[in-house]
């Protein structure tokens, strides 16, 4: 005696495999040194742009450049789910890094959403970061 499929069980059985297949989404961590390194460069570029020019305008502008140079870098190096948010990300970073941290900056607000993006794609991906508060002023403050 052989058994017997039906529609219904052949249905039934597709959708194990399928959920089966899309199993392969979890958390990887593959991202985890580019998650830990981004969290430190935001961190980093918070500080610096928080602190002001305190060394002449040349080298606080040039340690803004050199995080957002590492956080370019790590996106290059990224894999999904966290290669995309973080693209978006450096995208989206202005040629002049002040804009950043003008009042009301629209820039600034985009770059802050994208790292949360970021943050988020790599808490997907199995490496939970915290990202400090980034000195956005307006001119309501």
């Amino acid at each position: 005696m052989g058994i017997r499929r039906t529609a219904g069980a052949a249905a039934v059985s597709m959708m194990a495999l399928a959920v089966v297949a899309g199993c392969g989404g979890s958390p990887s961590g593959q991202n985890a040194d580019q998650c830990n390194q981004f969290a430190t460069s935001y961190d980093t570029l918070a500080a610096v742009i928080s602190s002001g020019p305190v060394d002449g305008a040349d080298a606080w502008d040039a340690a803004k450049r050199a995080e957002l140079d590492t956080i370019r870098g790590l996106a290059d190096s990224a894999t999904d789910p966290v290669a995309g948010p973080l693209n978006t990300l450096v995208q989206g970073i202005p040629d002049d890094p002040l804009v950043l941290s003008e009042p009301d900056s629209e820039s600034g607000r985009a770059f802050v959403d994208n790292a949360e993006a970021v943050a988020q794609a790599c808490a997907d991906d199995g490496t939970t970061i915290s990202l400090v508060d980034f000195p956005l002023l307006s001119f309501t403050n």
